[in-house]
């Protein structure tokens, strides 16, 4: 049994139906919820669900956090064209100044973003960002992701200049290119040990994580989990291995690390919604954001905000 409450302005119906608020919309609509649960955004041109959930230390999902939880947000993102994956600098490149996300995202117009690949503070990798090189140093120790110029994700494990070519000579086109890592999920076959991770990004601690990985044309599941910092309600935190199996429980064939601790960040609507209780916001120097196709105010003239000069030891 429904009841009808009112009628907005917009000649929007709003009615009051078992324990739920619904409304429904006479037409097109631009929706924004930061709820942790079932929140997100939604226009024409992308479609964004955010939800929470909490799991054990050996990955089991429970309906409520607890002694030895970790709460995890995934963020599932739909886009409409390639276009709308899109990357950032706090500052241009190859600079080493850092901003929160968030400062990002409002400077960028963006719908939401998170953190990047760590790739100003280190001369190691190949950096590609919206179709451009800016560094060509491939390393072993170090696994690429591509997202090439249809939105589609592959990785090279173990990166050298070889595999690089082969892939370039096999017709693979790069969009952006990401060196922080390592692949967690390859081919559906998640990262085993720890043995196999060479570089120093606290593969062994109990940490929070950032993870982006691709479940359809043109639609990617973000994955970031809260760690010992977070204290409402308070959360272990997953190692790498860890992590790469709860990839595989969200369904992910492909997955990859991203810059993780206290630069772990999701920002929508130009503010973090991930480890709220969290006092630790890390700056950083890049992001990836996701843009809407529907036309609304010109982007954003760069406002006064706080910026830093990282150090490049971590």
């Amino acid at each position: 049994m429904s009841e009808h409450l009112c009628t907005l302005s917009t000649g929007d119906k709003v009615y009051f139906y078992d324990k739920s608020i619904v409304i429904f919309f006479e037409g097109a609509r631009k929706i924004l919820s930061t709820s942790l649960y079932n929140g997100g955004y939604h226009d024409d041109s992308i479609d964004i669900q955010i939800n929470v959930t909490y799991w054990t230390q050996d990955l089991q999902q429970v309906d409520a956090p607890g002694e030895g939880t970790t709460t995890v947000m995934s963020a599932r993102v739909k886009l409409t064209d390639v276009s709308q994956f899109r990357t950032g600098f706090a500052n241009k490149y190859p600079s080493k100044q850092a901003r929160h996300v968030n400062d990002m995202t409002k400077r960028f117009n963006a719908v939401m973003g998170i953190d990047g690949d760590y790739c100003l503070y280190h001369e190691q990798g190949i950096v590609v960002r919206n179709g451009q090189t800016l560094r060509m140093r491939p390393h072993k120790g170090r696994d690429e992701l591509i997202v090439d110029e249809n939105g589609d994700f592959h990785l090279i494990t173990c990166t050298t200049q070889a595999k690089w070519d082969e892939y370039i000579a096999g017709g693979g086109t790069v969009l952006h290119a990401f060196c922080f890592g390592p692949a967690l999920v390859v081919d559906g076959v998640p990262l085993t040990s720890l043995d196999d991770v060479t570089i120093d990004n606290g593969k062994a601690k109990k940490a929070q994580r950032m993870v982006i990985g691709q479940i359809g044309k043109l639609e990617y599941l973000i994955l970031t989990n809260e760690g010992p910092e977070s204290t409402a309600p308070k959360s272990v935190g997953f190692d790498l291995v860890q992590m790469a199996n709860l990839c595989v429980q969200f369904g992910l064939n492909n997955a990859y690390n991203l810059d993780g601790g206290s630069s772990s960040t999701i920002a929508l609507n130009n503010q973090k919604i991930n480890s709220p209780s969290s006092h630790k916001n890390r700056m950083v120097g890049d992001c990836i954001w996701f843009a809407t196709l529907v036309k609304e105010e010109t982007w954003r003239e760069e406002e006064s905000v706080q910026t830093v000069e990282v150090e490049e030891n971590k």
